[in-house]
């Protein structure tokens, strides 16, 4: 009966049975790809580069559609590494509460900056339009949800006590809050825009909130089982 080689060599059981892809040299280099394309699929980036494009571009369809489908490419590649760095490992033996204090203090400032950049790069562009005050309204009411849904992250991992997800998105919640306050100073009749008048650009932006999170979950049902 021939042997079976194993092309992965794991960790001894008896001094490490939980692993995490970047234990492993085979598949640290999918997992930090994944991660990086992970970073361009979220809603914070999707907003920085319909705000880029909006101000760059002159009509209103490339503002919507580029942004989407570079963030569409980003997810579906970037999940698609991660499980291939995953499957490195039996499931039984998946590391899925590995505390990675750097990568999430990264990735939360990237997402945040980039945020705030496209913010001011469409609000610099803004002030130099003639556009009626009604225009404002969509902008400001997706930089308020993202706000409000930052907020209310920020209070669930305060109740999980994850101290370390909490200093990374404590310092995102500040950029972006930052860069909204900005906007509503800027924006043509920012000030005087009344609570209602923010719920369509708010609604837009809690949709695609919405699908980054039910797929970030079925990607993770998918990875660990």
């Amino acid at each position: 009966m021939k042997s079976i080689e194993e092309k992965v060599h794991l960790p001894d059981p008896q001094t490490q049975f939980l692993v995490h892809p970047l234990d492993l040299p085979g598949a640290r280099k999918e997992f930090l790809a994944g991660w990086w394309l992970g970073i361009v699929a979220t809603p914070q980036v999707y907003t920085a580069l319909l705000a880029f494009f909006w101000a760059v571009s002159n009509n209103y369809v490339t503002p919507v559609l580029v942004p989407l489908i570079m963030v569409v490419i980003a997810g579906w590649l970037g999940a698609k590494l991660t499980r291939g760095a995953w499957d490195y490992i039996p499931r039984k033996r998946h590391d899925m509460d590995r505390r990675m204090t750097a990568m999430t203090i990264v990735a939360s400032l990237i997402k945040s900056l980039a945020l705030f950049v496209g913010l001011l790069v469409f609000m610099a562009w803004t002030a130099t339009q003639d556009f009626v005050p009604g225009f404002s309204a969509y902008p400001l009411g997706m930089g308020a949800a993202i706000v409000l849904i930052m907020v209310g992250e920020l209070v669930v991992k305060l109740v999980r006590r994850r101290s370390v997800v909490m200093i990374s998105d404590a310092i995102s919640l500040a950029v972006v809050a930052v860069a909204v306050w900005i906007a509503f100073g800027v924006l043509p009749a920012g000030r005087e825009l009344a609570p209602v008048d923010l719920l369509p650009g708010a609604a837009i932006l809690a949709g695609v909130w919405l699908s980054w999170l039910l797929f970030s979950q079925r990607e993770a049902q998918r990875n660990h089982g």
